[in-house]
This record gives structure tokens, C-alpha cells and sequence, in this order.
């Protein structure tokens, strides 16, 4: 094979069986889990297609030609099918019985078009045109979805950050029952992606989706995303979804039925700042919740409520750790601010929360205090000591943060 470019653009056939060898991986190996673009500029007369231990490469010198070349073919084959059906761009109804670009064995070129969306989608996963031709061709049964979530796991491989990608996962589990899904396995996978790619918003953004679909994995969460966050110390993102985490938590009325009743990290928190020694869940809720009258507080969601606030103390104590170890941080400062706006509304909102007969949901959100909220003399002594704890910090910036998101006016 000759390595001139221009002799390489030309020779159609020789694109035709890089294509055909990456089709073929696909065919052969269930288990196909990555693919990677090997740095390799010059042509070495041999295949550029390996294949080892189940990942996928393709050798830099030809991926320009090959993309061009399953490009062209796509876009053919979505031209010749709008004429077919007048004007319509779903693939062809015969795509394998004999009219159109893409039907006749005689064709070496024109086999089939998925072998083409495999090659321009693992080079270039972010084209929605290629996505949606293999989301038509899944409706009309011509793809498999266990290979589908394994193509799909495939290009994320390469390109962590593919919101295509996450997005055509999303949809292929609309034709998933429930119980047949691995949510296990996408949680896996979104923590894989974040992990070779920081700041993934998209890995992360399908990874609450996942959350919401199956609550149920709420109670691993915290212990991944401290591994995480200790590992990424300053990838915002996770410290995000664990906020989202906890206030999943507290909507779902979850607690840790193994956690028995121990909540120190909360009881160490309130007694440092009221200057005494708690001991107690009693002595906790006076201390927190001095208006609930305890008759009228459900047991259930008692244990949420301080289950929650526990792991917010806790994460207060981590942001102090974290400080030590690696300097100062705006990723530690962001989540520290967040975890004492949650216990602060947990406090100002627990009479509603723990009493009310429909879920109790906090008002964790970053907004702005209304006049309403804004600390007066009917607060606890609680929320005086977290103000007066609060003023010690003289960052102008926090004193700012405490009087628009905590109704704090310590100037």
C-alpha cells in the first residue's frame, strides 16, 4: 500500500477493510470494553486495527482517511434514503433486500451502515447525526441493545466527556425493565469517566440520573464520593453531586439502619459551639429543634433528619482535614459553605420536616434569604452560636455569603 496521502484518499478499498477489521472486533468480542487512537504517523504496511485483551486501536496515521471515508458513505446513504421516501431521513426500510445505497452483497463499500457508524462515532462521537441514525436503526430492530450499551461503553472509553454518548445510554433504558438494568454498572461507569476526565459534567450529570432511577444505591454514595474527593481534591463536581446525595437523602427519608443511634459528628458539632457536652439525642434536639415539641415528632424521619445533619457535621470536620493537607482551597470553602446552609435550614425547617405528614423536603438550594429567614431573636441559641462562629472567619467575601444565604448580619 502505498503511504502518499493522496494515494491513500483515493484507494477507497483499503478504507474499506480498516472499517470491515473494526466491525469485525465488534462482532467477535462480547466483552469489547475500550478503544484508543495510537500515535502512529507513518504507515507501517501492516493493519492499523489491534486488538488486545479486549480494547480496541486504531493507529493515528489512518483515522483522517477512515472518518472521511465512513462520513461520506453515511451521508450518501442518508441522501439516497430522504429521496427513496420522499424527503423522509429515517434509514431505508430495505436496507438489506436490494434498493439503496447500502442493500447488495455485490457492494463491497455498502454492507452495511452500521460498520460506518461505528468508525465515524469512535473517532468523532460528537456528531447527533450519528447517534440518531443508529437510534432509527435500533427502532426498526436492526441492533441489539446489550451491544448497544457495549458500544456505547466502548466510545466513553475514549471520550469520557460524551454527552452523546450518556444521552443514547439514557435512551436505550426506555425499552429496559427495571429490573433487568445494572445500575450498578452505570454508577461504575460514570465513576471510570470522571475519574480520566476531571470536571466531567456529563459523567456526573448521568450519574444523578442513575441516582434518581434507583435510590435505592443512595447509601453507597457518600463512601464513593469521599474516595473520590480525596483522590480529586479539587474536582468541584463531586463535591457537587455529594451535596445532591445528601438532599436525595433527606427528600427520601434515608438513614443507615446500621448507623444505630450514634450521631457524634453532629453532637460534637453543636456541643463545640454551645460550649458544652452532648451526650444525648434529647439533649441534641433541645439543643437543634428547641420548638418541636417531642410528642409530635415521627421516629422515622428523626433518623433521617439527624442521620443527614451527621453527615454534614462530618463533612465539616473533612473540609478542616482537607485544609490542613493541601492549603487552602475554593473547592474546601465552596462545600464548608454548603453543609452550614444545610444545617442551618435543617434547624430553621425541622418543626415542618419532622412533624408533617408528607415527605419533608429542606430548602437546601444556594438562594438568596428572604426577610423572613433572616436570624432574630426567636432563633435558637444554636443558630446565635453557628452566627457568632461564623463571624470569627473576616474573609469580606464570607461575611457577604453569610448575610444573602444565611440571614446572618455579622458585619
Amino acid at each position: 500500500m502505498n503511504s502518499d496521502a493522496v494515494d491513500f484518499h483515493d484507494d477507497n478499498a483499503f478504507c474499506e477493510r480498516i472499517v470491515s477489521e473494526i466491525y469485525a472486533v465488534f462482532l467477535k468480542d462480547p466483552d469489547l470494553s475500550g478503544f484508543e487512537i495510537i500515535p502512529m504517523p507513518l504507515n507501517r504496511n501492516k493493519s492499523p486495527v489491534v486488538h488486545m485483551e479486549h480494547n480496541l486501536g486504531l493507529q493515528s496515521w489512518c483515522v483522517k482517511y477512515v472518518y472521511e471515508y465512513s462520513h461520506r458513505l453515511i451521508l450518501q446513504h442518508k441522501t439516497d434514503c430522504s429521496r427513496l421516501q420522499g424527503g423522509n431521513s429515517a434509514p431505508c426500510a430495505s436496507l438489506n433486500n436490494g434498493s439503496g445505497l447500502l442493500l447488495t452483497s455485490s457492494n463491497p463499500n455498502n454492507n452495511s451502515i452500521i460498520k460506518y457508524l461505528n468508525c465515524a462515532i469512535l473517532i468523532n462521537p460528537d456528531v447527533a447525526t450519528f447517534w440518531n441514525l443508529r437510534r432509527q436503526l435500533f427502532a426498526k430492530n436492526r441492533l441489539e441493545i446489550t451491544k448497544e450499551f457495549q458500544f456505547a461503553t466502548v466510545v466513553l472509553s475514549k471520550k469520557p466527556k460524551s454527552n452523546e454518548a450518556f444521552a443514547y445510554r439514557r435512551w436505550l433504558y426506555l425499552f429496559q425493565s427495571f429490573d433487568a438494568i445494572d445500575w450498578s454498572f452505570e454508577i461504575s461507569l460514570c465513576e471510570k469517566c470522571s475519574d480520566k476526565s476531571t470536571t466531567n459534567y456529563h459523567a456526573w450529570c448521568h450519574r444523578q440520573w442513575v441516582i434518581m432511577k434507583a435510590p435505592h444505591l443512595l447509601k453507597f454514595e457518600i463512601l464513593k464520593t469521599e474516595k473520590f474527593i480525596r483522590k480529586h481534591i479539587h474536582d468541584y463536581s463531586c463535591y457537587n453531586h455529594r451535596q445532591f446525595v445528601l438532599t436525595k437523602m433527606l427528600e427520601g427519608t434515608y438513614f443507615d439502619e446500621h448507623d444505630g443511634s450514634d450521631f457524634t459528628e453532629i453532637m460534637e458539632y453543636v456541643g463545640s459551639l454551645m460550649g458544652n457536652t452532648i451526650e444525648s439525642v434529647d439533649t441534641l434536639l433541645r439543643c437543634i429543634t428547641p420548638s418541636v415539641s417531642k410528642d409530635q415528632i415521627h421516629e422515622v424521619k428523626l433518623r433521617s433528619f439527624l442521620f443527614c445533619l451527621n453527615v454534614a457535621a462530618y463533612d465539616l470536620r473533612f473540609c478542616d482535614e482537607l485544609k490542613l493537607l493541601y492549603g487552602e482551597s475554593q473547592a474546601f470553602e465552596n462545600h464548608r459553605r454548603y453543609m452550614v446552609k444545610y444545617i442551618v435550614d435543617g434547624c430553621r425547617q425541622a418543626s415542618y420536616f419532622l412533624t408533617s405528614s408528607s415527605e419533608g423536603q429542606m430548602s437546601v438550594c444556594c438562594q438568596p434569604m428572604n426577610k423572613m429567614t433572616k436570624l432574630d431573636n426567636q432563633d435558637s441559641a444554636f443558630l446565635q452560636a453557628v452566627r457568632d462562629n461564623e463571624k470569627k472567619r473576616d474573609a469580606p467575601q464570607h461575611r457577604t455569603w453569610c448575610k444573602l444565604f444565611l440571614g446572618f448580619d455579622i458585619d
